[in-house]
Parts: C-alpha cells; sequence; structure tokens
C-alpha cells in the first residue's frame, strides 16, 4: 500500500482531503503543525484535532513548531497579508517540514486540503505554483479538491491515485465542500470564520506593538492571548483581564519578574505589568485597573502587587484614571 503525508488543520477542507485519498486506499500518516498563533487555546485546538481526525480513522501526530515560527514573522519572504500574517512562508516551511516527515517515513507524496482561489493570498494559482515550488515538493504535493483544476502530479501520473476521483472544487464558497463532507459522511469539523490569530486586527495590532518595542518571545506571544493591553512606556506594557479566566490564563503565564495587581478587598480584574517597575508605571496600571471596577468614581482605593512567589504584597491607593487616558494607553482594543 502507498503511503502519504497529509497536512491536517482541522478546518473541513484538509479532513475532506484525507478522506478522498484514504477512500483510494492510500495509507495516510497525518501531522499537524501547531503555533501560539493557531488559536486563544491551544489545548482546546488539541483536543479538536483528535477528535476529528479519530472520526475518519486517521493517525495524526501534532507537532509545536512555535519556537521556530518566530522567524517567519521578522522578514517573511513573501510578505504578509492584510494583517501580520505570512502566508506563503507558513505553508512553505509547513512543507518542507513535511517533506522529512516524507523520507523518514519512505511516503511517497504529500497531501494538502488546498483550495484554488478560496484564500487571497496563500490559494491564488501563482501562490500555490510558488508553495510547491519552494518547498520542494514539485510533483509531489496533491492538492485532491482541486487536483483536477492544477498540473497532474507524480502520483497521478503513475496511477497510484486516480485523478477521475479527484474533484474541481474552487473559489470561497464552502457549499461544495458541505455537500462532498455530507456525501462522504463527515459528521464533525471547523465552521468556517476563525482560524489564525495573524489574520485578526486586534491580536495583529497588539503584536505589532510588541514587535515594535524589542524582540519577540514565546512567552510574550501567549500573552498576547491574554486580557486588554495598555502600553505604559517603550519598554513597559499592562495587561488586564477581562474576566475569571483571563484572570487565571494571566496568572498562570505570569513570569517571575512581573509584577502582579489585584484589587484590594474587593472585586475586580487582576493585572500584569511587564517591564520596568517604577513607581510611575506601579500608579499608572493601578490606576488602569481601578478604571475597569465599580469603584472607578472613588477618590482613594487600594490595589495590591507583588511578584508572583513573593509572600508580602505592597498596596497603592490611587484613583481610576480618566476613559480617554485608558482608551490612549490601550493597544490592540477588541
Amino acid at each position: 500500500m502507498t503511503k502519504a503525508i497529509v497536512l491536517i488543520s482541522g478546518g473541513l477542507d484538509s479532513i475532506l482531503a484525507a478522506k478522498v485519498l484514504m477512500g483510494q486506499g492510500i495509507d495516510l500518516i497525518g501531522v499537524t503543525y501547531v503555533t501560539e498563533f493557531l488559536s486563544t487555546d491551544l489545548e482546546r485546538y488539541r483536543k479538536h484535532i483528535d477528535t476529528v481526525t479519530a472520526a475518519i480513522g486517521l493517525n495524526n501526530r501534532i507537532i509545536d513548531i512555535s519556537a521556530e515560527y518566530l522567524a517567519l514573522l521578522n522578514a517573511p519572504l513573501h510578505g504578509f497579508g492584510a494583517n501580520i500574517n505570512p502566508c506563503i512562508d507558513c505553508k512553505i516551511y509547513m512543507l518542507k517540514r513535511a517533506k522529512d516527515l516524507m523520507k523518514e517515513e519512505k511516503a511517497a507524496f504529500i497531501v494538502t486540503g488546498e483550495v484554488l482561489g478560496e484564500r487571497p493570498m496563500s490559494q491564488r494559482r501563482d501562490a500555490l505554483n510558488i508553495i510547491e515550488r519552494e518547498s520542494g515538493l514539485k510533483g509531489y504535493l496533491l492538492r485532491p479538491l482541486s487536483a483536477k483544476l492544477l498540473p497532474e502530479t507524480v502520483p497521478e501520473l503513475e496511477k497510484i491515485v486516480d485523478r477521475e476521483r479527484l474533484y474541481d472544487i474552487r473559489g470561497r464558497s464552502r457549499k461544495p465542500q458541505m455537500a462532498l463532507a455530507e456525501q462522504l459522511g463527515i459528521k464533525q469539523y471547523s465552521q468556517p470564520g476563525g482560524g489564525c490569530l495573524l489574520t485578526d486586527p486586534g491580536f495583529t495590532a497588539r503584536l505589532e506593538d510588541l514587535i515594535g518595542h524589542g524582540p519577540l518571545t514565546l512567552d510574550d506571544a501567549r500573552l498576547l492571548k491574554c486580557g486588554r493591553h495598555f502600553r505604559l512606556d517603550g519598554s513597559t506594557k499592562f495587561v488586564l483581564g477581562r474576566d475569571q479566566d483571563d484572570n487565571e490564563r494571566l496568572l498562570g503565564i505570569a513570569r517571575d519578574n512581573d509584577i502582579i495587581l489585584a484589587p484590594d478587598g474587593f472585586p475586580g480584574p487582576i493585572g500584569i505589568l511587564r517591564g520596568e517597575a517604577t513607581a510611575a508605571n506601579l500608579t499608572l496600571a493601578a490606576r488602569v485597573l481601578v478604571g475597569h471596577t465599580k469603584k472607578r468614581a472613588d477618590n482613594s482605593v487600594g490595589v495590591r502587587y507583588s511578584r508572583r512567589h513573593d509572600r508580602d504584597r505592597a498596596c497603592l491607593r490611587v484613583s481610576a484614571l480618566t476613559r480617554d487616558k485608558i482608551d490612549a494607553a490601550r493597544v490592540g482594543a477588541r
């Protein structure tokens, strides 16, 4: 039985591509490459991948490439999309990784769920050609959903895959895929929309601010997915939880040198100050925090603060920052 590698995103297209090839007797090995930018909740995303691949009987592995992926955001060869989304370079990088896996597994080719014309940056015909060529997979990258609109690949020419049983889907409408899913009995898949955080304007505004003030780290990337963000000075940010879940996430990812701020004896959000913990920045962060509580009209409100593992907590008494000043400091409102 011929073996192939299939890239799985968890969306309908990649699941359909896998199911179509499995229907032709191809022994597929699934792989999902994840980065910090794929979802606000990576654990939930991983569980979704496990669920949808198990539903079609596909053995799939999940590989975290977050650390290496950061380099793509510095200067992608093929540029960004509407936001900070290096979609073409991203796809090329993942396919190069899949090519290494193909050699390791002695697989014959690679399969993706790409659809001609579905995405404006990475799925134009010229972009598909660039991705195939620069990943080193010319002739060995099969896109079953649009295969009849594209040049024949080696597995088609060698009759390993029956081209007549592939498809000619194109464009942004999802109706053909949904009809095919019903035909193939696929019921579990992500609905259209959402996806990579690098296409989200609010998230990318926060990312642009971060990149503009120093090197990007994985810790910082994780922090971008939580709360409301405020720029206090060139090297200091304050992140404020929006709800209890956010508060818990912030506490979970706080670094040892971060300053944690919390209301002193009354309900309200948790905040993290990352950067220069000067008296001015601590006071400004505390005033932003109070401005997001029911005590924002009071003249003197207590805010406790400490580093993550400190037992002793100091307390500031401040008044809320005015709304216009809060809005001026805020980054990437969402």
